[in-house]
């Protein structure tokens, strides 16, 4: 099968309508019907409403500059389905991916025909597949990212080393809840006996429910933020930034990194703590040098993602949910505070358009509304006629390619690409294939 033909018959299986299949039944058959791979090295499985992402690619750079071979599984992708699967920061290639889904393809067609309750989802499939590839690849740790919540997710087969909550607040309540408090008991599912965790920046309320929930199950250890661990003198400069990290057992002064925004400050912060757990849990040395290599090195596509592509300064940040717009707010506050600002903005239609759209109408000069390539972004004249309620600087315009040109047609200081990461990795799509005059 050609790489093309599977990744269309993969979203056909329940990816193009986004159906979400919560529960570990089905994940833990196929795994078992292919060797349980996901025992073969040791984990660290990361959740948290934002910063999941961040928290994983950052672990992968410092463990690899550490001298490791770390398989990392993130989701969702910006343009490639390749980009969930890595090996030391690289992509599995299409033929290596083709590969492996054949070798669990005969297994997945027996449960299959067990009826559609028992058929692996889009992402129970792909994240077996990470699975034995990182195996296949002998890989010294795999660092797993929580698709959605924690407890039912798919990832939750693994019995990991260490966990890492790195945020709590309201996201996708219709499925994990509508307090901080549901959401973390969610959250907290991934928590495995004897194993370390690790909590970024979290409200005393959820906390205590996870902080509960790892004494129910022994955890060996938690360390958390501001108690354990904590950074400070947060300096802000474009691909540059720079913080005092104060740890569980180290300091470093001044460490320098690539990834921008003012929550990468609490994620850079709860990556080294975590890095320092899973180094202290195996007892191994910790090189402050490599990891100082490995940070100014780190970049974490499509979140606060600065670029100049013909003279054109341009910033593409998945704001997706309430909490990320706030966050993206301080970060242009921050970084461009007297520029003036417009973008295209796309919101999937589960989201909290309205409150999100107060904040973005609030920080841009003109924003110009598009549709995200989505079945969750089916309705963004509605979104748009919340925008114009906080702006008359707003327009519509459906077609992500169209409204790309119509925004770099405009005079600006700098061009933000903003809301759901689908839409960011249309537009990147659309840049690499010159699909849209630059």
């Amino acid at each position: 099968m050609e790489f093309t033909n599977l990744v269309d018959y993969l979203y056909q299986r329940g990816a193009a309508n986004f159906k979400v299949k919560l529960g570990l039944e089905r994940i833990e058959e196929l795994t078992k019907r292919i060797g349980c791979p996901q025992n073969s090295f040791k984990s660290i499985h990361v959740t948290g409403t934002n910063g999941k992402g961040s928290v994983t690619t950052a672990l992968s750079q410092i463990l690899r500059y550490n001298g490791m071979k770390v398989g990392t599984f993130i989701s969702p992708h910006l343009v490639s389905l390749t980009e969930r699967i890595k090996i030391n920061g690289e992509n599995i290639s299409e033929r290596e991916f083709v590969q492996i889904y054949n070798e669990i393809e005969e297994e997945i067609k027996k449960m299959d025909l067990k009826g559609e309750e028992y058929a692996p989802s889009f992402f129970e499939i792909t994240t077996a597949m990470a699975f034995k590839y990182f195996e296949k690849q002998k890989v010294d740790v795999g660092i797993i990212e929580v698709g959605l919540g924690g407890r039912l997710d798919a990832t939750n087969v693994i019995n990991s080393d260490v966990s890492v909550i790195t945020s709590i607040s309201k996201d996708h309540i219709k499925t994990l809840g509508n307090t901080l408090e549901a959401i973390a008991y969610e959250k907290a599912g991934i928590i495995k006996k004897n194993n370390f965790l690790v909590l970024g920046n979290i409200d005393e309320s959820p906390k205590k429910v996870i902080l509960n929930k790892a004494k129910e199950v022994n955890a060996e250890k938690v360390y958390e933020h501001g108690k354990d661990f904590n950074s400070t003198n947060h300096r802000y400069f474009i691909n540059n930034n720079m913080l005092d990290y104060y740890g569980i057992n180290s300091e470093i002064k001044d460490l320098i990194f690539g990834a921008n925004g003012t929550f990468q400050m609490e994620n850079v912060t709860t990556s080294l703590a975590v890095v320092e757990a899973f180094m202290q849990k195996f007892g191994k040395a910790l090189s402050i040098e490599k990891i100082r290599e490995a940070m100014a090195n780190f970049y974490w596509e499509g979140r606060f993602e600065y670029t100049e592509i013909n003279g054109k300064k341009i910033v593409f940040d998945g704001a997706h949910n309430f909490a990320a717009a706030q966050q993206l707010e301080k970060s242009i506050n921050l970084y461009f505070p007297t520029q003036k600002k417009i973008a295209l903005i796309g919101i999937l239609d589960d989201k909290d358009y309205k409150k999100m759209s107060q904040i973005f109408a609030s920080v841009f000069d003109k924003i110009i509304v598009t549709s995200v390539p989505t079945e969750r972004g089916r309705h963004p004249e509605l979104i748009y006629e919340e925008f114009k309620k906080h702006t008359k600087n707003v327009e519509f315009i459906k077609d992500p390619s169209e409204g790309f040109n119509k925004l770099l047609s405009e005079k600006s200081d700098i061009y933000f690409f903003t809301g759901s990461l689908y839409l960011l990795g249309k537009i990147k799509e659309l840049i690499s294939t010159n699909l849209v005059a630059l």
